[in-house]
């Protein structure tokens, strides 16, 4: 981590020798003092931290870098050929036959899964000036006016950033299957001229998911289809002009005849995709005409996938130089793969989207996991899978339905019929908590002619849903519709999810619950004789330690999703699981600018995933009593910490306007005009900002509170294990990277603002004037946790100090807070002391707007400043004549006429504004130091 100090010009005041909140509070008020005076101006703040920004975007990148086990070509050429060797031997070092090689090589064993998850953090330049630092075309970040996003991306910037870290993780997979096929053709001469690779795959949902969304309807999802079915075919056409280069001029009849099939097919599909988006546009008013014309070029489609795969089998039987046919298997591997489109697509919606869909047919008038009607629910939608018959649907039908759920699978049945029927569409369905969610998705998949091209997927990421999910699959298996659905479909997904456990019951716990789970339901599987179905766990994550990443090294962020003890049980199973991982958002495209870096990522992938599996001997597994225990702590913990009244204020004092916009799905909560909105309910926040709110509060809640005490229950037998446990060690060491990010006294200093007796303190305890203060402390009664908030701190320095004490049996922690982080939330804490008094200064008024003086005020406290601050504009405007201009007949001479309240607003709104926008940037700054926004 970085260590860079702002100047004594900002921190006059050095931190006092013990650390408690007055390490922070000091200084910070030192500062405000300045700053209230007119010593220490905004724009001296602002010149800072732009120089600070830039050294700490460069550092957060560099870290990047180092995550990376190579970072070059030829090493990571030479890993991906080591790993295809060692598939092609048995544990004895004997090769494989070549029917076994190849049933590997052409199954999805590993893949990324793009998301547009809200974490845009970097302004547009930044981003670009990241883009540029990570492919080495230049060798610094230049001084930017702003580092952070100012404004949230929309859907198609969203989808368009997506598309390009989709398009490097593609070409990374063509450089893999190329390798693979390479040394396929060393082990085995004239026997893998037809190998096909399929072995890592790269999925999307952007623009696709549903859940929690009414922003994105069945058009803009259309749209999205056929976009990425130009991209893709735009990319098989100029990947093909390279293969067509590689065979040379002169090629015999058939050769060139089936060159010139490729290509025709392929301009094909590109003018049947883009007339797509034209008459999407020009016909979105006409549903009968808009249908007709995809009718009208479907004939044109299929003729153009029977003729491609006609040349490409002429192709890869021709007698060509041997990299000519490298090249070949490779466009033909890629185009059976893939198929038309950039990736695959993900749908995502929930659970309760299905059960209003299904709820007038079944006549689901309560929830269908009640004990009391559950059986009744169950045995309603097992007996519509007896009888249904699949329905027809035009883009008409999409147009009219009214339900989410029914026009998502309508839309996948016109993506079948008018794209690709022959790549599946995985269905994430959020909140999969009742095998009757999953068994009303087969009825709709059923009812719309998709049950073969559509994988219904749950998702669990919640304490109840780790913990009874196996019993659910368990149940929905006891349908033989369902398991005969999973046996024609060869596979079946589970989603779990990092981010939203996390956020519930920590995140050493949740991942620990995910990898029970994982257990449990490996042992089902052999239990009901599926060995033979395919496995496959998504693990989805953000790019912070609180939502799921290990810092220290991508290959330590893989293992810590799926622990080696997962995959020793998963290949007991009679075939090969598979591993997908998300990476999510404007944080975690940095690692795919480009071929080459998304070659990296995607190499120590292949690596976790390929190598032979080392579980044995780890005492964490032997020891089963003590880990269930340790477990069980720390999730307890977490699940008091919640619940704490404390917890929700801790939050709500100021949290949720720490934060800027970082993505196109709103997360902010609506409340009426001049009302302040509280939470009363961590329910009520999603993941992103939950985590991006503990982060800028200074304290790593969900990834710290609890180890402590989970170690300090014994000790000794925690140091026996650390020292042996490969897995407790990498849990470990996200725990104590959150701890040396963290300080449980910046969030006490935080809270302290909201404490009547502080101001007080301040007012009583420091020469000079302290009406503003004491003023504040009036205006603060009531507004915070009280004793809720003061036990709270208590509970966490409990902790945090058991855990402190633990900290010399780990290495590579840092035995105190960093020095940029704790000066960054001391600066912030200033600008929040500076506007907490310039809101005093805000002249009375009677009430107007709407709004009195006091509800304004309380908006101000709690951070929410742009729009209090427009408020406090219209009812102080600038002059108070507004027109002037007009011809009246007659001159007005009354000066005061104009006068308006042009003081009050350079003098105590605008400061107030321009604080807050610096409070922002710090935002920023804080999230580049721990490693991500949210």
């Amino acid at each position: 981590m970085t260590d860079r100090t702002l100047s004594a010009v900002l921190m006059p005041v050095a931190p006092e020798a013990r650390d408690d909140r007055n390490t922070f509070l000091a200084p910070a008020r030192a500062l405000a003092a300045r700053m209230i005076d007119g010593k220490t101006g905004i724009a001296d703040v602002h010149a800072e931290l732009r120089g600070l920004g830039r050294q700490l975007l460069k550092d957060r990148l560099d870290r990047l870098k180092g995550q990376w086990t190579a970072n070059g070509r030829s090493a990571n050429e030479k890993r991906v050929k080591d790993l295809i060797r060692g598939l092609a031997h048995d544990a004895d070092g004997k090769l494989l036959p070549y029917d076994a090689f190849q049933s590997l090589l052409e199954r999805e064993l590993g893949g990324f899964v793009i998301t547009a998850h809200p974490t845009f953090n970097l302004s547009a330049e930044a981003a670009r000036a990241a883009v540029r630092y990570l492919k080495g075309e230049a060798d610094d970040i230049p001084r930017l006016d702003r580092y952070r996003s100012q404004r949230s991306p929309s859907l198609d910037e969203e989808l368009a950033a997506s598309e390009r870290a989709s398009l490097s993780i593609r070409r990374a997979i063509r450089r893999v299957n190329r390798l693979a096929l390479g040394v396929a053709a060393e082990l085995y001469p004239g026997d893998a001229r037809l190998l096909a690779p399929s072995f890592v795959s790269v999925a999307s949902w952007v623009g696709f998911d549903l859940d929690g969304r009414t922003d994105i309807g069945w058009s803009t999802s259309l749209k999205f289809r056929c976009r990425s079915a130009v991209a893709g075919i735009d990319e098989l056409t100029t990947y093909f002009g390279s293969v067509e280069q590689e065979i040379g001029a002169g090629a015999e009849k058939p050769v060139a005849a089936a060159i010139a099939a490729v290509k025709k097919g392929l301009g094909d599909f590109r003018g049947c995709f883009a007339d797509g988006i034209e008459k999407l546009e020009t016909l979105k008013d006409d549903m009968p005409a808009l249908n007709r014309a995809a009718l009208g070029r479907r004939a044109i489609k299929e003729a153009a996938l029977s003729s491609i795969n006609a040349a490409l089998e002429v192709l890869v039987a021709a007698d060509l130089p041997a990299k000519a046919h490298l090249e070949i298997a490779t466009f033909r591997a890629e185009w059976r793969h893939v198929g038309l489109g950039l990736t695959h697509i993900h749908f995502r919606l929930n659970a309760e989207q299905l059960h209003n869909a299904i709820r007038s047919e079944i006549g689901l008038d309560r929830a269908p996991d009640r004990s009391g009607t559950r059986r009744h629910y169950l045995s309603a939608i097992a007996g519509l899978l007896e009888s249904i018959e699949p329905a027809n649907v035009h883009y008409g039908t999409v147009a009219a339905e009214q339900t989410t759920a029914k026009r998502l699978f309508m839309l996948a049945a016109q993506f079948k019929k008018h794209f690709d029927g022959r790549t599946p569409i995985r269905l994430l369905i959020a909140e999969s908590d009742t095998p009757f969610t999953l068994l009303t998705a087969l009825y709709y998949a059923r009812r719309y002619g998709v049950e073969d091209h559509v994988e219904i997927s749950p998702l669990f990421e919640t304490a109840i849903g780790l913990q009874r999910g196996d019993r659910v699959i368990a149940e929905v298996l006891d349908n033989p519709h369902f398991v005969d659905y999973i046996r024609a479909q060869g596979r079946f997904c589970v989603q779990l999810g990092f981010s939203d456990s996390g956020r519930f019951i920590g995140q050493p716990a949740a991942c620990l619950a995910i990898e029970r789970f994982k257990l449990r339901l490996v042992r089902l599987w052999k239990r009901r004789g599926l060995g033979d179905v395919q496995l496959l766990f998504f693990d989805t994550h953000g790019e912070s330690i609180g939502r799921g990443a290990h810092p220290a090294s991508l290959k330590d962020r893989f293992l810590y999703t799926q622990p080696p003890r997962v995959r020793e049980f998963l290949e007991d199973l009679d075939v090969p699981h598979k591993h997908e991982v998300s990476f999510q958002g404007g944080d975690g495209y940095l690692w795919f600018v480009d071929e080459d870096t998304a070659f990296n990522t995607l190499t120590d992938f292949l690596d976790v995933r390929l190598s032979p599996v080392k579980a044995e001997g780890d005492p964490f597994y032997d020891d089963s009593g003590w880990a269930l225990d340790f477990f069980l702590t720390l999730k307890e913990y977490q699940d008091h910490l919640v619940e704490h009244p404390g917890y929700v204020r801790l939050l709500d004092q100021m949290g949720p306007n720490l934060l800027f916009p970082t993505g196109s799905r709103a997360t902010k909560r609506q409340a009426a005009e001049g009302q302040v909105p509280r939470l009363e309910s961590v329910s009520q926040i999603r993941a992103i900002p939950h985590n991006a709110m503990l982060q800028q509060l200074g304290y790593m809640v969900n990834s710290v509170a609890g180890f402590g005490i989970a170690v300090s229950r014994s000790a000794s037998r925690f140091a026996e294990l650390h020292e042996k446990s490969d897995r407790l060690q990498r849990v470990t060491a996200l725990v104590v990277a959150a701890l040396d990010r963290s300080n449980v006294h910046a969030l006490d200093a935080y809270l302290s603002l909201y404490d009547p007796g502080y101001w007080l303190d301040v007012a009583d305890g420091e020469a000079g004037e302290h009406g503003g203060e004491r003023r504040l402390s009036r205006a603060l009664e009531g507004m915070g946790g009280g004793p809720h908030i003061g036990a709270l701190i208590r509970r966490l320095r409990r902790d945090e100090g058991e855990l402190r004490d633990a900290l010399p049996m780990f290495e590579g922690h840092s035995a105190n807070p960093q020095t940029t982080m704790a000066q960054l939330h001391m600066l912030r804490l200033a600008l929040m002391h500076f506007v907490f008094l310039k809101a005093m200064e805000v002249p009375r008024f009677s009430t107007r707007l709407n709004v009195s003086l006091d509800e304004l005020v309380e908006r101000l406290l709690h951070m929410d400043v742009p729009a209090t601050i427009q408020m406090l504009k219209d009812i102080f405007p600038a002059t108070t004549n507004g027109d002037s201009d007009a011809d009246f007949g007659e001159p007005s001479t009354d000066s005061s006429e104009r006068a308006g309240y042009k003081k009050e607003r350079a003098t105590i709104f605008e400061p107030m504004r321009e604080a807050y926008e610096l409070m922002l940037d710090i935002t920023g700054l804080i999230g580049l130091e721990i490693g991500a926004i949210g």
